[in-house]
């Protein structure tokens, strides 16, 4: 498993990386677009469609990276209530839940996709079907969740039976700087 930690959390920093990379190039396309209609009064076609594909990504490629590092929004109103057995059911129950939704997702994106490349995007200089302009993200970013939750689980299911909390089991983001990221916290 500590192949599998390292191999995600690998994953989880080109995530980032691109992710990072994508929002400079957002805002330098939105910049750009901004000065040729406002100064040059010219618009340039593509910018919208163009856009709105990197959000795509960005959203997918974080909530992928939230999912590694355990940051998406919980509510623990309830869990914090229960003993600690209970609050190992729940999240093994939780995990099982989101490995059902991902299964689901798998199994439906690709004729999704397939039905969303009857049509292409139409401002942009290369013609991309739709389906990869807005459902290859999120299945990819589906593969990556899939196996994220099943490298949780793993240590869920082993806490529940009895094994002690391993300290390194969470996924750690690094920083350029090498400066470990877990949980949100620096």
């Amino acid at each position: 498993m500590r192949q599998v930690k390292r191999i995600l959390e690998r994953i989880m920093g080109l995530e980032l990386l691109i992710g990072g990379l994508l929002i400079i190039t957002m805002v330098g396309i939105m910049v750009l677009e901004v000065i040729m209609r406002y100064i040059f009064n010219n618009s340039i076609i593509w910018v919208q469609e163009f856009v709105i594909m990197i959000f795509i990504w960005i959203v997918m490629l974080g909530g992928s990276a939230a999912s590694m590092t355990k940051t998406h929004v919980t509510i623990t109103t309830f869990s914090h209530r229960l003993p600690e057995t209970g609050k190992h059911i729940l999240q093994v129950f939780v995990s099982l839940i989101i490995l059902a939704v991902m299964v689901y997702l798998l199994q439906t994106l690709p004729a999704s996709i397939a039905i969303q490349n009857k049509t292409s995007t139409s401002s942009m200089p290369l013609n991309i079907g739709k389906g990869h302009f807005y459902s290859t993200p999120l299945l990819i970013a589906v593969i990556l969740m899939s196996v994220t939750e099943l490298y949780y689980l793993f240590y869920e299911v082993k806490m529940l039976l009895g094994s002690e909390y391993p300290e390194d089991y969470m996924l750690k983001a690094y920083r350029f700087t090498k400066k470990s990221v877990e949980g949100g916290k620096a």
